[in-house]
């Protein structure tokens, strides 16, 4: 891949102007043929970008958030039910945001953000520079279509009607991709106030004296045995999903399985070989025919279940914004999947199924501590790096004065020879007691729990930087990690991974190496 040879401050000006011009070219798909909404979007983000205060800017985020959020679900699912009620509760969400901002000088906004990591996502799932980090995605996407083609043209030497369907609804899942990751991007901190409970409770708690009232009970919350029921079920559902596999007994059927497919030690096929099939005698077609037999089987992850349950005892606000989803949008209760080990296509509806699951399961694991990125390959890979990226719109009051500061940091992402390269630089000196190193040491503790770089997709390799630029502060503080490889250098000198970050929960550079 080529170096980038300019680097791109971003901003919100500028991913809502790449966000037009791709909407105007026709490249947001959940879009195209509804120009409602399309037109209402393109109005509402101009809005946005030319807002002149923080109170219209919010203002106008209310308005794109909703417009977004219904067109893409619909697009989804046609079912609106319950969406009244999410818009209303947006409303409180951000209201109530604003008492937390009061609360705690050093919170970050969530309401613009959430509009942020989608536009940003957007612009690095489609700018062509950042194709080396979403090639895994894209070429197993290429994959199952191109399995669909092969077995398509198949048609006329064997009859296999069941499994052609679910191989085409196994394509066509991908169609879907633009308007999930909308959803998931916009969804996925609405359980944050939650979060934030304790941190009220203790500003009351530090008032209340005052006026001789020693005996404060704290507001608290926890779920009936009622409730329990239907959270069991949810957290059962979020650790589902479904496979498709070949398995005959057949021993002539399993030599033709294996003379025309490629086949992984699961029974999932990899490839169609074409030349093969038309090596076919009559006899072969017609034990084909009975043997090719793909079946849609559903089974549930273990270790899900367990990381899902955990969040759920801790309210972790990921896995609670998908629960806030499950409870009061119908169209994701809605869902057609008759619960048995193998499924036949009146049993599930492969699309609509996959779709939201992908919503809830992104939205819970990008705050789940037991999740782990192996390359950029689902919805939940790629929202959690985008959020761990947005940085360059984070309102926050993170100053001894009572006025807000709009930016920490300034932001640079950029491809260079197929590093992806992340450079936040502090150079605000607005803000009181701003810390690089401090912020530095966060990611480097996020990023190395997050990614599991012993077996790193050899196209995803980053390198993170927080360069300060103040009176107190000009050092450049960088983590690079790829497949085996982390290394944490300061202006260049290197640093002993766990001595640095004092944890013996992360490993040298040589470890990393090893394992």
């Amino acid at each position: 891949m080529e170096t980038l040879k300019e680097k791109v401050t971003l901003n919100e000006e500028y991913v809502l102007n790449y966000y037009l011009s791709e909407l105007m070219e026709g490249k947001i798909n959940y879009l195209e043929n509804r120009e409602n909404y399309k037109n209402r979007i393109a109005k509402y983000i101009v809005d946005l970008r030319d807002s002149n205060n923080i109170n219209e800017k919010i203002n106008n985020a209310k308005k794109l958030w909703k417009v977004l959020f219904e067109a893409a679900m619909t697009y989804i699912d046609e079912d609106k039910r319950g969406y009244d009620r999410l818009f209303k509760f947006f409303d409180e969400y951000v209201e109530f945001e604003e008492l937390i901002f009061a609360s705690d000088s050093f919170y970050r906004d969530h309401t613009l953000h959430c509009l942020w990591v989608y536009f940003l996502g957007e612009y690095i799932n489609k700018e062509k520079q950042f194709s080396e980090i979403v090639k895994d995605r894209e070429e197993e996407i290429n994959r199952e279509k191109q399995i669909y083609e092969d077995l398509k043209s198949l048609e006329y030497y064997i009859d296999f009607k069941e499994t052609l369907n679910i191989f085409k609804l196994s394509a066509q899942r991908h169609d879907y991709d633009d308007a999930v990751r909308c959803v998931a991007a916009l969804t996925h901190d609405l359980g944050y106030p939650l979060k934030k409970i304790e941190k009220i409770n203790k500003s009351i708690s530090n008032v209340m004296p005052y006026f001789a009232i020693n005996n404060f009970n704290e507001y608290n919350f926890q779920y009936s045995n009622v409730n329990q029921k239907y959270i069991n079920e949810f957290i059962d559902f979020m650790a589902t999903d479904i496979e498709f596999n070949c398995t005959t007994n057949n021993d002539k059927g399993s030599k033709v399985i294996e003379k025309i497919f490629e086949l992984d030690n699961l029974g999932h096929m990899i490839k169609v070989k074409k030349e093969e099939v038309l090596k076919l005698n009559d006899e072969e077609k017609q034990v084909l025919s009975k043997v090719l037999k793909y079946k849609i089987k559903s089974f549930k992850s273990k270790s899900r279940l367990f990381d899902y349950e955990n969040d759920f005892e801790q309210y972790k606000h990921g896995i609670m914004s998908a629960f806030l989803l499950m409870k009061n949008v119908k169209s994701f209760s809605r869902v057609l999947f008759n619960e048995t080990y193998e499924l036949a296509l009146r049993d599930i509806n492969i699309i609509d199924f996959s779709s939201k699951l992908q919503i809830l399961q992104a939205v819970s694991d990008h705050t789940n501590s037991g999740y782990h990125i192996t390359s950029i390959d689902n919805t939940s890979s790629f929202l959690t790096l985008v959020d761990e990226l947005e940085e360059f719109s984070r309102i926050s009051r993170a100053n001894q004065n009572r006025e807000y500061v709009e930016q920490f940091c300034s932001t640079n992402i950029y491809m260079d020879d197929d590093w992806l390269n992340i450079d936040f630089i502090f150079d605000n000196t607005e803000i009181d007691n701003l810390d690089p190193e401090r912020a530095f040491k966060g990611r480097c503790e996020r990023f190395l729990s997050l990614f599991n770089i012993p077996k790193l997709s050899e196209n995803l390799k980053i390198r993170l930087k927080c360069i300060g630029k103040l009176p107190y502060d000009n050092n450049t503080y960088t983590l690079e990690i790829a497949r085996k490889y982390a290394k944490i250098t300061i202006n260049d000198e290197e640093k002993n991974i766990p001595s640095y970050l004092k944890s013996k929960e992360f490993y040298s550079r040589e470890e990393y190496e090893n394992n």
